[in-house]
């Protein structure tokens, strides 16, 4: 992660980069990066990492659900590529299947008749319904993130440094004028003990129980400065 943020540095002249951890090409990053057993933690981890990024971020439908990619048999194909060079292609079909949007009807409120690919075996759990009713669910987390990307110019445009990456554990902080911003992120299993730099911070966003003391497993902290 660090070197994919040096590779775009704020120099005159560079621009800035377009962030997409999943996109219609390829497979779900839940699907690709996530622990066994820890796929929902690890989502929000990764999308407060993703709004915390310099530069513009792009959710992939079914990323703010926490969707799963979906093994697609081969007779339900409508990749050509996949089709034509089966087995050897990995289909792209398994991240471009139905948004659901409620959890009880046959193909989870996408349509009355059946789509052109099936969703996955674990979507109607995933279900905007679903989620809308649960006040902790990624979806409601995502919005909040995002809301809070819109109100803090250092996260908006401001500029990024690193100041840890190892052991999991990677922080950086975003900073335009007066505005500052402190992101860190355990992306790996084991709590691990950290500590902000000096100075006054109060917690924006949390996720999966992180502190300014701590971040377990999978958490994540978004601070500001205080004065």
């Amino acid at each position: 992660m660090r070197e994919a943020l040096e590779e775009w540095p704020e120099a005159a002249g560079v621009g800035w980069p377009s962030w997409a951890f999943s996109n219609h090409d390829a497979p779900r990053w839940i699907s690709r990066w996530a622990p066994k057993g820890h796929e929902a933690a690890y989502a929000r981890m990764v999308m407060a990492l993703l709004v915390a990024l310099r530069g513009n971020i792009i959710v992939w439908q079914g990323e703010e659900l926490g969707m799963t990619q979906v093994d697609i048999a081969f007779e339900d194909l409508q990749d050509p590529e996949a089709i034509a060079n089966w087995p050897l292609t990995l289909s792209r079909d398994g991240a471009r299947t139905p948004l659901p949007w409620v959890a009880d009807p046959p193909y989870c409120g996408f349509s009355d008749a059946k789509p052109w690919l099936p969703l996955g075996p674990d979507h109607a759990a995933l279900a905007v319904d679903v989620q809308e009713a649960d006040p902790q669910s990624l979806l409601h987390l995502t919005r909040r993130l995002i809301t809070l990307r819109q109100a803090h110019p250092a996260l908006k445009t401001g500029g990024l440094q690193v100041l840890v990456a190892s052991d999991d554990v990677l922080v950086f902080t975003r900073g335009e004028g007066a505005d500052r911003v402190l992101c860190a992120f355990n992306m790996g299993a084991v709590e691990r003990a950290w500590q902000p730099e000096t100075g006054n911070w109060t917690i924006l966003a949390e996720v999966n129980g992180a502190s300014l003391g701590s971040l377990p497993p999978f958490g994540a902290l978004i601070a500001s400065r205080i004065g």
